[in-house]
């Protein structure tokens, strides 16, 4: 019986289980059935991550290439900052006016998610044609959006703008194809691309609060444009990330690596069970005499 005597060592109460064979075997399964627990199923019947990873995933990947981002964003908006800042000393009907800074806005934030999957995917081999007619059958009825209302009013169409061009960049469908292709992902997976619309939203808040609180000095047009260019070089990459990981997890393409200490902390626990696994053994042949 001293074999199975309660003890007390260095790793504290995870060694009181390798002392009883059945409470240590027990234990261990309850741990790896907790650990094998899945979400819900995609449509190709993996596991789908929560919609909090697909924002992680963009955060650490828009981090990790900070200055790419930022200067893919500076050229695919550079169309609209011109027309935004020449226009109005240029004798143009200001309804032409309104109507090319919504196109440019819009091609511009179509560009950046086509651009940003690009560099995810690793190249368009050969599809550019149907990805640039994809952004511009995308930025064509956004525009329209933006000269009636406002670009604020693209903050629900955000699934409808961001799917077509990263579909048409997968290479799973090209041109108007993708366009319409975008519209059926988004009635598909509504409820996430929504979730994922409502978390960029509070970014997007963010975002303008942080850049009202530093730049508060700054009043009048100068300030609020200001603040809509920094707010769009951060928020135009983050959204296509987050967009580009809603469609790739829900196709089957986004594996989402774990942070560092995390993969660190499973390897430390896979390692801590082989050796709790092997020790239960020990004492059940001693126990058992085989």
């Amino acid at each position: 019986m001293g074999l199975l005597r309660r003890g007390r060592g260095p790793d504290g109460p995870d060694d009181e289980l390798d002392l009883d064979p059945e409470a240590g075997l027990a234990a261990a399964a309850a741990a790896a059935a907790a650990d094998d627990e899945q979400g819900p199923l995609g449509p190709t019947g993996r596991p789908l991550h929560p919609v909090g990873a697909y924002f992680e995933a963009a955060f650490r990947r828009f981090g990790i290439n900070f200055g790419g981002y930022l200067l893919l964003t500076v050229l695919c908006g550079l169309p609209w900052a011109v027309a935004e800042f020449s226009l109005d000393r240029s004798g143009v009907d200001p309804q032409l006016q309104l109507l090319i800074r919504g196109f440019t806005f819009a091609f511009g934030f179509v560009a950046v998610a086509a651009a940003s999957t690009t560099l995810v995917a690793g190249g368009v081999r050969g599809r550019g044609g149907a990805v640039a007619l994809a952004c511009l059958g995308t930025a064509l009825p956004a525009a329209l959006v933006v000269w009636n209302l406002s670009a604020l009013a693209l903050l629900p169409l955000l699934p409808l703008i961001l799917f077509p061009p990263i579909i048409a960049v997968s290479g799973d469908a090209g041109g108007l194809r993708a366009v319409w292709e975008g519209v059926l992902a988004t009635g598909r997976w509504f409820r996430r691309a929504y979730a994922c619309v409502f978390g960029l939203a509070i970014v997007a808040v963010g975002l303008w609060i942080g850049f009202t609180t530093v730049a508060f000095v700054i009043t009048g047009p100068l300030g609020d444009h200001l603040r809509i260019v920094l707010t769009m070089l951060f928020l135009w990459p983050i959204s296509a990330l987050v967009f580009r990981n809603l469609y790739g997890d829900m196709t089957g393409r986004l594996v989402i690596a774990a942070p560092p200490r995390e993969n660190e902390y499973r390897k430390d626990l896979a390692r801590r069970r082989r050796e709790r696994a092997k020790r239960n053994r020990r004492r059940i042949r001693r126990v058992t005499g085989e």
